[in-house]
């Protein structure tokens, strides 16, 4: 325990290196360093009221798009998601993948979240957005930040500061959600699972309960050919299914890689940590694929 306790804080002491390695030239990079460093700690007396207002607000938003602009609305389990975030007594963080099927998949599938969570910060995810979409001026930077998505860079690998972003809101036991494709994907096949997500869930302080999620329709309501980004449900007839699978408990595969790796050298603890992130990724990916697969079954 001692010397998870010690990995956890050289790790936090990593993402505090990388954000003061952002560059602050211009007003708009001060801005963003600005709000990376906030949403890292999360803790000013002015943080949770502000993101409560934000977070609940949005979702709100979400859910009256969700009822007046689609015929219709199928969530099942949503049970095995609330049912974690109501429990007064968990112990380890949550962390929840899903598939990608469009930019405005986020925040909109959280629209179908009760209306008595929606205004509560700890029940609402932190997720991993794409930094040049949504962190362009100081103004989305702070709705951004505020409203619990954090900035990534495609192709910055496994070790950016979103990273340690979402790993330190694991650390604090929240609710971290993650599109692992990396991308907007409107194919039948899912794209390989990114490795960012194994590797939250092999460092945390504490591992993640590990939910799969999957939906579809948002394709058809935001599709990638059009010129113009903005989604465009029909009321008539737009339709969205969410469906929430099984936890999956990924501690014991967790444990044996820490016991495993304590005596290797530096360079095979790294090649068993590859396999590692391999393996937790393709079990997503499974995960993931069997629920979308049970929507096409269903004729969803």
């Amino acid at each position: 325990m001692a010397t998870d306790k010690r990995t956890t804080e050289l790790r936090h002491s990593r993402g505090y290196m990388l954000i003061e390695q952002l560059p602050r030239e211009t007003w708009q990079e001060r801005s963003f360093a600005y709000w990376a460093e906030k949403q890292y700690e999360s803790n000013s007396t002015w943080w949770r009221p502000l993101s409560a207002a934000v977070v609940g607000a949005t979702t709100t938003v979400m859910s009256g798009i969700l009822k007046l602009g689609f015929r219709k609305v199928t969530v099942e389990n949503m049970h095995k998601l609330t049912d974690i975030l109501e429990s007064t007594d968990r112990s380890r963080p949550l962390l929840t993948v899903a598939n990608h099927e469009s930019t405005f998949d986020d925040p909109l599938i959280w629209g179908i979240m009760p209306a008595h969570l929606r205004w509560q910060p700890d029940a609402t995810r932190w997720t991993l957005g794409a930094r040049e979409l949504l962190y362009k001026n100081p103004m989305l930077n702070a709705f951004f930040a505020l409203g619990q998505t954090i900035p990534t860079v495609r192709g910055d690998g496994i070790w950016q500061l979103a990273v340690e972003i979402g790993l330190r809101k694991l650390d604090e036991n929240k609710w971290v959600h993650v599109f692992p494709e990396g991308r907007v994907n409107q194919e039948a096949q899912l794209l390989r699972f990114k490795w960012g997500v194994s590797r939250m869930i092999m460092e945390a302080e504490r591992t993640p309960i590990v939910v799969p999620m999957a939906f579809r329709g948002m394709k058809e309501v935001m599709p990638l050919r059009q010129k113009v980004p903005v989604p465009r449900p029909n009321p008539f007839k737009s339709e969205l299914w969410v469906k929430i699978g099984d936890a999956v408990d990924f501690a014991p595969l967790v444990l044996r890689w820490k016991a495993a790796r304590s005596g290797l050298s530096p360079e095979d603890a790294a090649e068993l940590d590859r396999q590692v992130r391999i393996s937790i990724a393709d079990q997503l990916w499974d995960a993931v694929n069997e629920l979308r697969a049970a929507a096409a079954a269903a004729g969803a």
